[in-house]
């Protein structure tokens, strides 16, 4: 049974008419996948592919869908979807977040009300800065690097740059945002967030060479994908305190390891990849990933959600009477 089962009501309406479902249990799990024409999930590999002859869609619980195979899906004429357009909102409020408990200190401000205000003066947190004037770049202006932008262009009166291979003229006209290399917004900013898709060309684009880049009072926000950043590096420069600090929703590797050292600094901000972990976002997830399954078992081509490669394409095969779906 999946967590915070009241999110998903609306989607459960939406595909009994078309399909029987079922919760995906370890112990059947093989079975399931046998018979499963539709799965909601994420992290579909060729292994799975090769256990689940009959399945039509995958709808892959999020934006980003790096963790699925691709090409086997399209190969075998299985529709991958996801969910594009519903999630901009919670994951920017969480870049916002992350910037905020940074430059006021605030997991430290709280150690310190806990343990050691009444004490005394002594280790109070640093002063923040006052965000209005102050640089933000965003490294990947589409739909939540807008969201944020907007946020803290209109919220905190912040100067907005940002570096993207399409330039938005939109956001130049309502924010006054000013296109940048790479290299100059990493030098000019006083945060940094980033909202880049994890693909080769954007996979380690912020390295070592790039944060040392940073003025040494700047923060850098990842809301997007772990390994779109060298995490390594990122310990490296932190422990040196080169730059200010960080904030991280996502990891290389998730769940960090216990004895990952970024764990250990008190430099950075650490939440467990929760950008989307909001009621209205994950409900309206939820319904998205049901209503392209619902399409895919009515003969049809799912709605925009289908991913970008797979646009217009058309995939048929033939009904059979069991269909489960987990999500």
């Amino acid at each position: 049974m999946p967590q915070f089962i009241s999110v998903y009501q609306e989607a459960m309406k939406i595909l009994r008419p078309v399909a029987e479902i079922e919760y995906m249990d370890r112990e059947k799990y093989r079975e399931q996948l046998a018979v499963a024409e539709g799965i909601i999930g994420w992290g579909i590999t060729k292994e799975i592919l090769a256990g689940a002859p009959k399945l039509r869609v995958v709808a892959r619980y999020g934006v980003g869908y790096d963790d699925c195979d691709l090409e086997a899906m399209t190969k075998h004429e299985i529709y991958l979807c996801h969910t594009p357009n519903v999630l901009s909102d919670s994951v920017a409020e969480m870049a916002v977040a992350l910037l905020m408990a940074c430059n006021r200190k605030i997991v430290q401000a709280d150690k310190y009300a806990r343990e050691s205000w009444a004490k005394g003066p002594q280790n109070r947190p640093p002063l923040g800065f006052d965000l209005r004037g102050k640089t933000l770049g965003i490294i990947g202006l589409g739909r939540i690097g807008l969201r944020m932008a907007e946020k803290c262009v209109k919220g905190f009166e912040m100067r907005l740059i940002y570096y993207d291979i399409v330039r938005n003229p939109k956001a130049e006209k309502e924010l006054n945002a000013e296109s940048k290399s790479l290299d100059d917004l990493m030098k000019e900013s006083d945060f940094i967030s980033i909202h880049v898709a994890l693909t080769p060309k954007t996979k380690g684009l912020i390295g070592e060479e790039q944060l040392r880049m940073m003025k040494k009072t700047a923060y850098i926000i990842n809301t997007s994908r772990g390994a779109v950043m060298d995490q390594k590096a990122l310990v490296k420069v932190l422990s040196e305190q080169a730059i200010a600090g960080g904030g991280l929703d996502v990891f290389e590797k998730e769940p960090v390891p216990l004895d990952d050292p970024i764990l250990k600094l008190q430099n950075i901000v650490l939440a467990p990849h929760i950008g989307s972990s909001t009621e209205q976002a994950r409900e309206a997830m939820a319904v998205c990933n049901a209503e392209s399954i619902a399409a895919v078992m009515r003969g049809e081509i799912p709605p925009p959600n289908v991913v970008p490669e797979q646009k217009g394409m058309i995939f048929r095969k033939s009904t059979v009477q069991q269909a489960g779906s987990a999500s």
